[in-house]
């Protein structure tokens, strides 16, 4: 059994007939057709990797879990994520956009060194990649916090931190967009029409516990990923805290290792800016690299079982196929439509 996780593959309901018009998917439409279906309720694509990993927790400790799969030891000290952000009016509110401001290394260090110049009374801001900044505390803040993939395109107010020290909080992200976006950086990237990094997104609080489940004997995920997302040290630092051996992507289907959870993350960043050619594009390579290639294992017996999960804003959907459920004719292929109705 190979378990195949795609956040993004749902892309939102009320457009998803149209979006995928004239789309051909024949292979991902066969698993989908022959596969047992499970529906449950959207959640955040790091807290359904958290969750699935066991860690339970109210506030999830996304920073402390993100910077071990970096590669780095979170030691005592509590982490935030503080990732750079670019927000932007749309519609005449402020929005977080998916893309994200695309820094540099010495970018990222430039910013990073400013803000620990300015707001140290916070703690240390880090940034092992430049599109991945840390926050060290001394202990670990009593706030309620949204991951930055769940709030990207959205309204950003009812996403900022809550609970009893929400104030100070929101004092640092107010504080950090004037010294960013008065920063002589931003002020050259503004100038030569590129995404300034104007704010920063607070998120994944928690305590980091002692342990994790292991929901697969191995991981497959890329780290860092080439689309630019987090998910892939997200599902490291849980696979490292687990026990559970990970390496990058294969490079077909059939390569993967038996009983692995791979991750793959090409649709995210796409489906969280609503960018529909571009998802469009990923889901072709998806379906050439990654479903018709899996459907063929099965096919052979190469291939046992496969689970592939699917991951959207309205939904989680499940499907399990084993190679047996492919002499069920009766059962027609579907789309990707259909499993939002």
């Amino acid at each position: 059994m190979v378990h195949l996780v795609v956040p993004g593959l749902l892309w939102p309901k009320d457009s998803i007939r149209d979006v995928t018009q004239g789309l051909e998917l024949p292979a991902l439409a066969s698993l989908i057709g022959r596969g047992r279906l499970e529906r449950r309720p959207a959640l955040p694509f790091e807290c359904w990797l958290c969750e699935t990993f066991g860690v339970r927790n109210d506030e999830k400790p996304y920073g402390a879990l993100r910077l071990l799969g970096e590669g780095r030891d979170p030691g005592g000290n509590a982490w935030l994520c503080a990732d750079p952000a670019y927000l932007r009016f749309s519609r005449n509110t402020l929005v977080i956009d998916a893309a994200g401001p695309g820094l540099t290394a010495d970018e990222a260090e430039r910013l990073v060194g400013a803000l620990n110049a300015h707001l140290a009374e916070f703690g240390e801001f880090i940034a092992p990649d430049p599109q991945r900044w840390y926050l060290r505390l001394a202990r670990a803040p009593r706030i309620a916090t949204h991951p930055l993939s769940a709030v990207t395109g959205r309204t950003i107010e009812p996403f900022l931190p809550q609970g009893e020290e929400a104030r100070d909080w929101r004092r640092l992200i107010n504080e950090a967009q004037v010294l960013l976006h008065n920063h002589p950086l931003n002020a050259a990237r503004e100038a030569e029409g590129r995404p300034m990094a104007n704010s920063l997104w607070l998120w994944g609080a928690g305590p980091l516990q002692t342990a994790a489940a292991a929901p697969a004997t191995h991981v497959h995920a890329d780290q860092p990923h080439p689309k630019g997302t987090s998910f892939g040290a997200l599902a490291l630092g849980l696979a490292k805290l687990a026990g559970v051996p990970a390496t990058p992507l294969p490079a077909r289907a059939e390569d993967a290792v038996p009983h692995s959870l791979t991750l793959l993350e090409d649709l995210a960043e796409a489906a969280q800016g609503l960018d529909a050619a571009a998802w469009r594009s990923g889901l072709r390579e998806l379906e050439a690299r990654w479903f018709a290639p899996a459907l063929s294992a099965l096919k052979g017996r190469q291939l046992h079982g496969l689970r592939l999960t699917a991951l959207g804003d309205d939904a989680i959907v499940e499907i399990a196929i084993g190679a047996s459920d492919l002499w069920q004719f009766w059962r027609r292929p579907k789309t990707l439509a259909d499993l939002l109705t």
